[in-house]
């Protein structure tokens, strides 16, 4: 299996090299989703992708945000640039723009984001056919789903690092409440503060940081994914220190190699560990999925505190210490201070700060030693010489030659000699060599000019470095015309997602059922009934398991078709022959997009994204639709918040999640074969300037009567007012 590790940075690319790693991951300054990194430039790539390739590490290249019109020049530009430098693969979140891109360069390798949301063999199907190479797969992804998948497609799987608290791809919270969208790299990470849960009665589910999820560490079951068929592991953390790259990067290849090393298992505690890890939901949601307690680096334990003086502490046990380490202090798995290593009258001591008593536990989250244990990995270059006077000199290794400009001539006082000579080509400057010197010829009377052997020297590591970067394209090729293409194809007509049966006014043509329960049959014919004289679609979440498909297929065809909110709905309604209503979650972003959706004979609806500002949406023709007036989900929870104690679950309809601020963001629970969660955001979507196109109203959330009282209002504005709160969203200004 592949080791795959982050490089959010050229310190951080070394060290996955170093750290033992088959392969990195890296992004440039545009089009990367993790803007906050300090990235890449097409400039520096060449070299950093040559020092790859010299350990016969791969790169991959995210490009993996949402691609506007006003960029796609650019986009394909920067592809084509960094394919001719080398780059082994592409790691993209639109689907679409990747079938575009094979098309224009055949040889190209792409790798389909988690952002995807590829769950299913429906979603592995569809990027096989796009020509994708490798899914990287949802992390909420089932092990019998990953094992059908890995059958069909190289699989890529999350190992170790970070969890999104919202299936990938599916998350605007940051980008309603902040404008920083995480689908264009700018997420903010709301979900890392403090949150309440309620319940219509007032009762309190949860307290803490309630949507923060803990690390995820898999180190244990290697070899399930193994057995099923994975092919990378892929390591989370273009944000984190070269520490935690190189470690997690010498942990993951010792274990795939055989070899556990309980020392490097504690150091990755050290280097960055939330919540002390989760196995995540391919192995059932565990009681520490949630880090309700902590919400950033925990560290690793060290000892209780014994005595506490002044602003010392004394420890029950005795620790090496090093000038420099921070600390943080625990009670009941509260953070209840912090503390650092200093020297203090010729000792180093404990110096704390907080409430802290006897008996806390104190954790080291920075351990300055460890960047001392950090190797660099070298590589052997056996360079053989042959200096003889009347002929130039010349160097080769590994079948590469290369000349003095002028013939050797006899030294007239000082010849050179071969440890002069040795010193002189062990310097490898930049670049990552080990040279191991012999002598094929060596005149001891020889004398050659310092600075002509240092250009030789410069040329020979040089053409060693750069030996494997010969991708040449011709991209001459001409560009896809991507203007806008009047299709006329989709259908005038406003719709509706709602859970419950209400009288809805004519002007609706479509309904969309939400189900609370997608395994009641019952409700569902019911429902298809009440609705006889208008469209019946299902509505289908971004997420569902083999398992929960199972559910589905048995009443799917009762309805006109069906809503999807993800890429794999696709392939899904092409085998079971359905007609197809596109919703916001596929995040329809550019006109490649539609110009491919416009080629499915099944597609009778396409909803934008909702991340779209108002010019942007005018650059498309009025035959789309829409969400406007409207509630806005801002999050899919594909896990239980609430720590799946079914038994005494106190989730009731109307429950909310609520922030420091007493803001209430309603939640609607549905059931598939496990509970699944959607959270709203607190103000609803209205722009009265985005009236004219085909609307969409989501009204998951609300009861009958609401409906009832919206729908039969005339115009626009009225049905506005049934909202107590309004908001304009990414509508009015869009996101970067």
């Amino acid at each position: 299996m592949e080791v795959l590790a982050p490089a959010g940075n050229k310190e951080n690319l070394i060290s996955a090299i170093n750290g033992g790693a088959n392969a990195v991951y890296l992004g440039l300054t545009d089009f990367s989703a993790r803007k906050s990194a300090d990235n890449f430039t097409l400039e520096d790539l060449k070299y950093y992708l040559a020092y790859a390739k010299t350990f016969n590490v791969k790169v991959y290249l995210t490009v993996n945000t949402l691609i506007k019109n006003s960029e796609l020049n650019s986009f394909v530009d920067t592809i084509i640039k960094a394919y001719n430098l080398g780059v082994d693969a592409f790691i993209l979140q639109d689907v679409f723009l990747g079938k575009y891109l094979k098309k224009l360069i055949p040889n190209i390798c792409l790798h389909l984001s988690t952002q995807a949301g590829v769950c299913n063999v429906y979603g592995a199907k569809l990027a096989k056919e796009y020509g994708f190479s490798r899914v990287i797969l949802a992390r909420e992804t089932k092990l019998d789903d990953i094992k059908q998948i890995a059958n069909i497609i190289e699989t890529e799987v999350f190992v170790q690092g970070a969890l999104c608290t919202s299936l990938s791809g599916h998350c605007y919270f940051s980008s309603f409440i902040g404008g920083n969208s995480g689908n264009r790299g700018y997420c903010k990470q709301p979900c890392r503060k403090k949150y309440s849960y309620y319940n219509n009665k007032g009762e309190k589910l949860t307290d803490g940081y309630s949507l923060s999820l803990a690390d995820l560490n898999l180190s244990s079951k290697l070899y399930k994914l193994q057995e099923i068929g994975v092919k990378s592991l892929k390591i989370e953390g273009r944000m984190r220190s070269k520490e935690y790259v190189y470690f997690a990067s010498k942990y993951y290849s010792n274990l795939v190699n055989g070899i556990y090393d309980k020392n490097l298992e504690i150091t990755l505690y050290k280097t960055y560990n939330r919540g002390d890890y989760t196995l995540g939901l391919g192995f059932e949601q565990d009681k520490n999925f949630i880090s309700n307690d902590i919400q950033g680096h925990k560290g690793y334990f060290l000892s209780k505190i014994s005595k506490i003086y002044s602003d010392e502490l004394l420890l029950e046990s005795k620790i090496p210490l090093t000038e420099g380490d921070s600390y943080k202090i625990l009670s009941n798995n509260k953070e209840v201070g912090n503390a650092i290593c200093v020297k203090k009258n010729d000792k180093l001591v404990i110096i704390y700060k907080g409430d802290v008593k006897i008996g806390d536990s104190l954790y080291i989250t920075k351990d300055l030693s460890l960047s001392n244990l950090i190797t660099d990995k070298k590589l052997d270059v056996n360079i053989s010489v042959r200096l003889k006077i009347g002929e130039k000199l010349k160097l080769t290794a590994n079948a590469i030659e290369v000349f003095s400009e002028n013939p050797i001539d006899i030294a007239k006082s000082h010849p050179i000699t071969k440890e002069e000579l040795t010193k002189n080509l062990q310097k490898t400057d930049i670049y990552p060599f080990n040279p191991i010197i012999t002598f094929e010829n060596f005149d001891e009377n020889a004398f050659i000019v310092k600075s002509q052997l240092n250009n030789l020297r410069a040329e020979l590591y040089s053409k060693l470095f750069y030996r494997k970067n010969n991708i040449i394209y011709d991209n001459t090729t001409s560009f896809y015309d991507f203007s806008i293409l009047k299709l006329n194809k989709f259908n005038r007509e406003n719709s509706i997602i709602i859970s419950t049966i209400a009288n809805i006014s004519n002007d609706i043509n479509n309904v969309i059922y939400s189900p609370c329960d997608y395994s009641e049959i019952n409700l569902i014919d019911e429902f298809i009934s009440y609705y006889k004289n208008k469209k019946v679609w299902l509505y289908i979440p971004p997420f569902l398991s083999g398992e929960d498909l199972k559910i589905i297929d048995n009443y799917v065809s009762k309805f006109y078709g069906v809503f999807i909110e993800g890429y794999w709905g696709l392939e899904y309604a092409k085998t079971k022959d359905l007609k197809v209503f596109i919703g916001t979650g596929l995040n329809i972003f550019n006109n490649v997009d539609i110009n491919l959706l416009s080629e499915y004979k099944s597609v009778e609806q396409v909803t934008l994204s909702k991340e779209l500002s108002s010019s942007e949406i005018n650059d498309f023709t009025y035959d789309f639709t829409l969400l406007n007036n409207s509630e806005v989900q801002i999050m899919d929870l594909i896990y239980c918040p609430f720590n799946k104690d079914c038994k005494n679950c106190k989730y009731t309809n109307n429950s909310y999640l609520q922030d420091e601020d007493k803001r209430a963001f309603p939640i609607f629970r549905y059931k598939t074969n496990e509970c699944r969660f959607k959270i709203y955001n607190v103000a609803s979507l209205y722009s009265e300037k985005l009236t004219k196109y085909n609307q969409l109203y989501d009204l998951t959330t609300k009861n009958s009567e609401f409906i009832e009282d919206f729908t039969n209002k005339n115009t626009n504005q009225e049905k506005s007012q049934s909202f107590k709160n309004l908001t304009v969203g990414n509508y009015r200004k869009g996101i970067k």
